[in-house]
């Protein structure tokens, strides 16, 4: 079966109408709570992860580059394998920025009603109506941000979903069944090609997982069983570094074959020429 992906610029209306989708299609439903299981399998304070996933950016601005990867790629481990089930209604977790090629998700895109919005801010901030309007300005302009240095993609962009829903002219209530007949559509039906997809990113982030506990900037990608990593090394470094990452990814389950591609650090090398 089919697979939806809710995000927002407003996270409890996602979780309402997420909520909403999942009773009415009779789906699973796979949030933030989550983040509890990966840190309990990985260790980690579920803080962490949730300013990974920009939910404090000031936090999340200081995290180290090395670190904030880490976090995502065990979210995203998580999250790839648990849609693999299908029949799942997603939010809170970034999974619209991660799903790649996998055409039986249908991915919605919620627009909060700005006014309501402003409203909120003002209201829980005990501010004007005019300066909380700059507040969401900034707000969503971080959230822009986050997206783009994270995944490098715009998350606003509409042209990435297959729904977007103005809840400004669309009730939540419509909203629901707006979703619910979309999902029914021909086109968001698993096809042996989407599913394949689905499965190989999966088995792309948890090799992207174990890589990144020991080395920084990775790139994976699955092909047919066939695990291609592209990753940084000093050229002096480069078999050492070759041979540790067939070794780290083939060890994963799933994995049948390695390919690695090492791009020298020319700059620093450069430099040091010139000591």
């Amino acid at each position: 079966m089919s697979i939806i992906i809710i995000s927002s610029d407003s996270l409890d209306h996602a979780e309402q109408i997420a909520e909403g989708a999942a009773e009415a299609v009779g789906y699973q439903l796979l949030g933030p709570d989550l983040l509890g299981d990966i840190a309990a399998a990985h260790k980690l304070p579920v803080e962490k992860l949730k300013e990974a996933l920009g939910a404090n950016h000031s936090k999340w601005r200081r995290m180290r580059t090395k670190r904030r990867a880490q976090l995502l790629a065990c979210i995203e481990a998580e999250v790839l394998s648990r849609l693999m089930a299908d029949r799942i209604v997603c939010w809170g977790l970034a999974a619209h920025l991660y799903v790649e090629g996998v055409s039986h998700a249908l991915k919605v895109r919620l627009l909060a009603d700005t006014r309501e919005q402003v409203k909120l801010v003002a209201l829980q901030r005990d501010i004007s109506e005019q300066r909380a309007e700059k507040v969401l300005q900034r707000e969503k302009l971080k959230q822009a941000q986050w997206s783009q240095i994270a995944y490098n993609c715009d998350e606003s962009d509409p042209s990435m979903y297959d729904l977007v829903i103005n809840l400004a002219q669309i009730n939540p209530d419509e909203s629901i069944k707006t979703i619910s007949g979309a999902v029914g559509y021909r086109k968001f039906q698993p096809m042996t090609y989407s599913t394949k997809n689905l499965a190989e990113c999966a088995l792309a982030a948890k090799v992207k997982t174990r890589l990144l506990e020991n080395m920084n900037e990775v790139r994976v990608q699955v092909r047919d069983g066939r695990v291609v990593v592209t990753s940084k090394a000093f050229k002096r470094e480069r078999q050492k570094k070759a041979a540790a990452i067939k070794e780290i990814a083939g060890g994963v389950e799933g994995v049948e074959f390695v390919e690695v591609h090492l791009i020298n650090y020319v700059i620093r090398e450069a430099a040091e020429s010139f000591r």
